[in-house]
């Protein structure tokens, strides 16, 4: 069995993701096997792999048979590996050479880690060497993000720790491959946004720990689309479809791990307030499309928090 599942969910981005895939292949650590999972990509996505990577032995590529979304990828790639420890990557990174070796370090630091994650470092046009956050972590009275040290300057961090408490990653992490299926998987059913936080979430609630390790390291050079508004990127409701989840997930999310009374200061104050100004961004960039699918998402999650008991069915159905 080799020791990492390097585990790539890709869509419609051939040469980021091929980006990111020489990036791995350059590890210091060496075993590991490499799963792509390609979400029925439109594009040059499985020519491009099968030309650069038909000769890599550590290499497997799958192709959903429909798109399924990020959760359910992360899965379906899962489900195949043979790594004692799976690392989740998204596919608009390129890792430092020695950010595995200095994952696994992290984990023998800490018996009770769960998950542990890299510093990740954007490198985004106007947010180049930026450090996302040293720990993610929920207002539990508005469900905004907590994160400590937003968009610090690489330049100006002075490493006080080695590793900073977290209760969950986006973008990139690593997870045991025991505990991963032990707590069921990601949960497919928030389709995308807030999977990776309900996954850490879950992990830190059975009793482990969970890591930024700062020597670990990733340049996150993130996406946009030719067709989509920077300022709604940045706010993450670009595209209808992911707009309607953000808004639906952040109240699902309460719902399963906020206590009762957090839920409802979220849902009779937080959460108009929230439709209202993502209204009005979105309608300022001319998109009455994501107000729609924000106002919708929100409804949705409102009666879903207020009238269904959520509850996690695991890794398939």
């Amino acid at each position: 069995m080799v020791k990492v599942s390097v585990i790539i969910p890709t869509y419609n981005r051939s040469q980021m993701v091929c980006e990111c895939i020489d990036s791995v292949l350059k590890s210091t650590f060496q075993d590991f096997e490499i799963v792509v999972v390609d979400d029925c990509s439109p594009d040059d996505t499985r020519e491009k792999i099968a030309a650069a990577y038909g000769n890599e032995k550590r290499l497997r590529y799958i192709r959903n048979e429909k798109n399924s979304y990020q959760a359910a990828s992360r899965n379906n790639g899962a489900e195949i590996a043979q790594g004692d420890y799976m690392l989740f990557l998204d596919d608009d990174n390129k890792v430092h050479p020695d950010m595995i070796e200095e994952l696994l370090s992290a984990f023998a630091r800490h018996e009770d880690a769960g998950l542990v994650a890299p510093l990740a470092i954007h490198q985004r046009s106007g947010k180049e060497n930026l450090i996302w956050t040293l720990g993610s972590d929920f207002n539990r009275w508005t469900s905004q993000p907590c994160d400590k040290s937003p968009n610090l300057e690489l330049s100006k961090f002075k490493s006080e720790e080695i590793d900073y408490p977290t209760t969950y990653s986006p973008n990139a992490f690593m997870v045991k491959a025991s505990l991963y299926r032990e707590v069921g998987g990601t949960d497919a059913s928030f389709v995308q946004i807030y999977e990776e936080s309900d996954l850490g979430w879950r992990i830190v609630e059975n009793g482990y720990t969970a890591w930024i390790a700062t020597r670990a390291r990733t340049n996150h050079f993130g996406f946009l689309e030719k067709d989509c508004a920077q300022e709604l990127r940045q706010l993450g409701i670009e595209r209808p479809a992911r707009t309607y989840y953000f808004a639906r997930n952040r109240i699902r999310f309460a719902r399963r791990h906020f206590s009762f009374l957090n839920l409802l200061s979220i849902i009779f104050i937080f959460a108009p307030l929230s439709v209202f100004y993502y209204a009005f961004v979105a309608l300022k960039n001319k998109r009455a499309d994501i107000a729609w699918a924000y106002f919708k998402g929100t409804f949705v999650g409102v009666i879903f928090g207020l009238v269904c008991k959520d509850r996690f069915d695991g890794i398939k159905k």
